[in-house]
């Protein structure tokens, strides 16, 4: 069976003219096809939500606040370009609850992205399992290779801030949802991954990968 989803913002409070101002905000959030194969999982290829997400997303239930660190454009965090995804529910019809996917993401270093919006090849996976009872837990997994920019860091007074060829992202997420009650919590860390702004003179900053981070939410 096919299947697919696309998903665009549109910025109604803009002008009307072809200018870059006018078209601000306008953006492709989710685009991606696919086919699924029974009990024998799904295979879908385009711009998705990257594996480490199916962790952070179980706190993302709120309009504005939650799943903060499931930035979009951040290697496989949160929605991203060039994911090929597999995913498996059930564990192929036998284990009701049990759900996993593996996950590979091509290299996006085009032009038009910045240093925190580039990534190299990676990959990742995540599994989780909900009890009938509403218990869930689920944990996720990603490596990817950063670029050339990313891996030499940025300098901020004297010191070398998130230099490194690889960046890395997992969490892990408890949840009960039954009887109209959600309750979540997550864990998460991230090497060379979370994007954060440092100050690099006394009027200017730089963008750049904290070397650890840790999220709770």
């Amino acid at each position: 069976t096919g299947y697919g989803q696309w998903e665009y913002n549109f910025q109604l409070n803009n002008p009307e003219s072809s200018t870059d101002a006018a078209q601000s905000g306008n953006k492709t959030r989710l685009g991606f096809a696919g086919l699924k194969f029974g009990d024998a999982g799904s295979i879908d290829y385009g711009r998705n939500y990257g594996v480490v997400y199916d962790a952070i997303g179980w706190t993302d239930m709120l309009p504005v606040f939650g799943g903060d660190s499931g930035n979009p454009d951040n290697f496989m965090n949160g929605r991203s370009t060039g994911l090929l995804t597999y995913r498996n529910s059930n564990f192929f019809g036998l284990v009701d609850g049990w759900n996993f996917a593996v996950q590979y993401q091509g290299k996006n270093e085009n032009s038009n992205r910045n240093g925190q919006t580039a990534n190299g090849d990676g990959w990742g996976v995540s599994s989780s399992y909900t009890a009938p009872i509403g218990v869930g837990i689920v944990g996720a997994y990603s490596s990817s290779d950063r670029t050339d920019a990313q891996a030499q860091g940025v300098v901020a007074n004297g010191n070398v801030v998130g230099a490194g060829k690889h960046a890395e992202s997992w969490a892990t997420a408890l949840k009960y949802d039954a009887n109209n009650v959600y309750l979540a919590a997550m864990y998460g860390e991230m090497r060379n991954a979370a994007p954060i702004s440092i100050v690099t003179g006394p009027t200017t900053t730089a963008a750049a990968f904290a070397n650890k981070a840790q999220i709770i939410e």
